[in-house]
């Protein structure tokens, strides 16, 4: 049947005609010549008709291959058409991972995971997503994201599979001038202190800090919305104190004055992926090549 035909047979022959003879079309398509006539012969008896008519002098299409002429080439021209899109979608195919995590972690840690990831798979496209950690929860749920690096949320994780990587000691970030003695920064001494509270959804780190059995604070907070540089160089500027971690403050380049809590706090740092996606290879190697660059946890 005409719609079963390969198209490199309808192709093979088009070049025949194009060239006037098998022997011209096979040398430029790579072929013997046998193998073409054969090629020519299997076509005409799929088509159940006498397509080319074949002398001396070269071949010509049959009455039959006339009347089918504009046909052979619309199929011809459709194949090659259709080859042309597939070699583009192949070239643009990647394996691609959305991963959301901290403007810290997306600094300091990521460029030396995403190299050794990149080794591993170096068609592997990656996009990072920087949000609140509400936001971030939540788009992992809803598979917006495939994975993401963030502090451990109970309240948030519920149906979530949490891969942990490292400790992040919280730490007091005051004014340079703040007049404070000791190695620690009470937590108690918070009180009453216009609290500048850094980064959208940064409370849910914070608030257990400030609010420990038998040591709470009672600040006077300011959701100031802002990223840590920002909220670090208010502080700086004597509009008020902060809590941000040993991580966020390597990547802080202003003059404040940083202290350990006391008592000692720590928020956990890891992966949080779906039960469905768990298994992609993917995620799975981003986790191994974190685990491998981040190190072992920290605790205090």
């Amino acid at each position: 049947m005409i719609n079963n035909m390969d198209t490199k047979k309808t192709k093979a022959l088009l070049l025949a005609l194009e060239k006037g003879s098998l022997t011209a079309a096979a040398e430029e398509l790579g072929y013997t010549q046998s193998g073409l006539t054969h090629m020519m012969n299997s076509l005409e008896d799929e088509a159940g008709i006498r397509l080319l008519v074949r002398s001396k002098g070269g071949v010509r299409l049959s009455p039959a291959g006339e009347a089918l002429l504009p046909r052979l080439r619309e199929l011809t021209e459709c194949a090659e058409e259709l080859e042309r899109e597939i070699e583009v979608l192949r070239e643009q195919k990647k394996i691609s991972l959305r991963l959301g995590t901290y403007s810290s972690i997306a600094r300091r840690w990521m460029p030396a995971i995403l190299t050794q990831l990149r080794d591993t798979i170096p068609e592997l496209d990656v996009s990072i997503t920087v949000q609140s950690i509400q936001d971030t929860y939540s788009a992992v749920k809803q598979e917006l994201l495939d994975c993401a690096i963030v502090s451990y949320q109970k309240t948030l994780s519920q149906g979530l599979v949490w891969i942990p990587l490292r400790d992040d000691r919280m730490v007091a970030v005051l004014p340079e001038d703040y007049d404070c003695e000791g190695d620690s920064f009470a937590v108690e001494r918070f009180t009453g202190e216009k609290f500048l509270m850094p980064s959208a959804g940064f409370e849910l780190d914070v608030l257990p800090v400030l609010n420990r059995a038998g040591r709470r604070a009672n600040p006077q907070i300011r959701y100031t919305n802002l990223d840590d540089a920002a909220t670090a160089s208010m502080v700086s500027h004597g509009l008020g104190v902060s809590i941000m971690s040993d991580l966020i403050m390597e990547c802080i380049d202003e003059d404040v004055k940083v202290m350990p809590l006391d008592p000692p706090a720590w928020r956990q740092l890891g992966i949080i992926v779906s039960q469905r996606r768990k298994s992609d290879r993917s995620i799975k190697l981003l986790i191994r090549c974190a685990q491998s660059k981040v190190g072992p946890r920290q605790t205090g």
